[in-house]
């Protein structure tokens, strides 16, 4: 879970893995032993799994953008040409187009 596909352990899989697990176990110890105050079990309950959502969401996002770069860098490498998105072609002429059934035109 922690390797990347090369085999080796990546940063932001270590990390993102360490902090969700310190979040998962200290507030939750933190709330029951008094340290952070004022917060009862309801509203806890409410807003943990928001905090762990985000937790396990920039983790993935933080891996997202490692491994978009990481695959542009090896097409650039192996082509030479940088990769870009492709643009946004004309809308689709309705008149040309089949009955929807395949969606090829006529």
């Amino acid at each position: 879970m922690l390797k990347g596909i090369g085999g080796e352990y990546e940063v932001q899989r270590v990390l993102g893995a360490l902090g969700t697990t310190i979040y998962a176990v200290s507030v939750p110890v933190f709330v029951a032993a008094g340290t952070i105050k004022d917060v009862s079990v309801t509203e806890f309950s409410l807003a943990f799994p928001a905090g762990l959502a985000a937790c396990i969401g920039a983790t993935a996002g933080a891996i997202r953008l490692k491994d978009q770069g990481v695959a542009n860098a090896k097409v650039t490498e192996q082509t030479g040409a940088v990769p870009t998105t492709p643009p946004a072609g004309p809308p689709p002429n309705p008149a040309m187009l089949d009955n929807g059934a395949t969606g090829e035109g006529r």
